[in-house]
C-alpha cells in the first residue's frame, strides 16, 4: 500500500463522497476510485459500502483508520527528522488544546514558532484532554495540552506538567452570590450546576472532589464548550466549576473561590524520546516561554 492510497481512503471516510474527496487530495475521481479499489484489493477487504446515493464506511474501514492516520503522521515526522538532520525544521506540527488553556500564550508560541522556523505548517485543534492524550499517543498529534484532575493518569505520552490551579465557582454579576468573594463545595453543590458531560477530564475534576467530600451535585446542562458554558451562567441556568484563570477573564460573570476546591494540573503532552524535530522546536520554545 502507498501514501497515496491511504490519505486517499482517509478522505472518502472523512466526507463520504468520492467527488469531494478527490477534490480533496487534489486528484481527478477516477483516479481516486482507482487508487481505493488497489488498496482493497490488496488488503482483501472492502472499506466502503457505495450506493448511488451514499457511501459509508465498513467494518474494515473503521479498523483501517487510526492505522492509517498513525502511518501517515510517522511518515510526516521521519520527513521532518531528516529535513532535521541537515539543520533546517520544517513539516507539519499537529496541536491539540483544551479550551480553557490558561498559563500558556499558544498563539504568542506559535508566532515565535513560525519565525524560527518559517517552514513549520501548524494545525490546530480544540478538544477534550483524554481526545488529546489518546491522538498523541497514537501518533496523529505531535503535541497535547491538557487539563485534568491531579490523580488523572496520561497513558502512553510524556507529561510536563506546566501549572496547577484550583477551580473557581462562577455566577452571573447579577446573581446573589455575585458579592461574596469565596464559597465551600457544599454550597456548590446546593445548587443547579453546568457543567463538562459526564466522563470527560473537565467533570472528573469536580465530581472527584464533590465524591471526596460526600457530596452530589444537580447538573442540569452539560456542554463540551467552555464558551457555552459561560453563557449558561451569565443566563442563570446555573452555577459552573471553571479553572479560576479562565473564570476570571470571561465577561459578564464572578469567579468565587471556593474554599475545598478541587485542583486541576495543566500539562504538556508528546511523544518523548520519539518526538518528532517539528514537536521538539516547539517543546524548546514552550521551555523558554514566559508566564501567560
Amino acid at each position: 500500500m502507498t501514501p497515496l492510497q491511504l490519505r486517499c481512503a482517509l478522505a472518502v471516510a472523512r466526507t463520504l463522497h468520492f467527488t469531494r474527496a478527490a477534490a480533496d487530495v487534489g486528484l481527478a475521481q477516477s483516479a481516486l476510485s482507482h487508487q481505493v479499489a488497489r488498496l482493497e484489493a490488496e488488503l482483501g477487504a472492502a472499506l466502503f459500502e457505495r450506493t448511488s446515493r451514499s457511501v459509508r464506511l465498513t467494518a474494515a474501514g473503521e479498523a483501517l483508520l487510526p492505522r492509517a492516520r498513525a502511518v501517515l503522521a510517522e511518515l510526516d515526522r521521519l520527513r521532518t527528522d531528516v529535513a532535521a538532520s541537515s539543520g533546517a525544521v520544517e513539516g507539519p506540527l499537529r496541536v491539540g488544546t483544551i479550551p480553557t488553556l490558561a498559563g500558556v500564550d499558544l498563539a504568542g508560541l506559535l508566532v515565535r514558532l513560525r519565525e524560527r522556523h518559517p517552514g513549520v505548517q501548524v494545525g490546530v485543534v480544540e478538544q477534550g484532554s483524554a481526545q488529546t492524550v489518546a491522538a498523541v499517543a497514537a501518533g496523529t498529534l505531535d503535541v497535547g495540552f491538557t487539563g485534568t484532575a491531579l490523580t488523572e493518569p496520561l497513558p502512553g505520552v510524556a507529561v510536563q506538567v506546566l501549572s496547577t490551579e484550583p477551580l473557581a465557582a462562577v455566577v452571573a454579576e447579577g446573581d446573589a452570590w455575585a458579592g461574596r468573594s469565596r464559597v465551600r463545595l457544599a454550597d456548590v453543590a446546593a445548587r443547579p450546576g453546568v457543567d463538562f458531560p459526564a466522563g470527560t477530564s473537565g467533570r472528573r475534576q469536580g465530581e472527584e472532589a464533590f465524591a471526596a467530600a460526600g457530596l452530589a451535585r444537580d447538573v442540569v446542562v452539560e456542554s463540551s464548550s467552555a464558551a457555552l458554558l459561560l453563557d449558561l451562567v451569565r443566563a442563570g441556568a446555573g452555577v459552573a466549576l471553571l479553572p479560576a484563570a479562565t473564570a476570571r477573564a470571561a465577561a459578564g460573570v464572578r469567579a468565587l473561590d471556593v474554599v475545598d476546591a478541587p485542583v486541576r494540573r495543566v500539562c504538556a503532552v508528546h511523544a518523548g524520546a520519539g518526538a518528532s524535530a517539528t514537536a521538539r522546536a516547539f517543546l524548546a520554545l514552550l521551555a523558554e516561554r514566559a508566564p501567560a
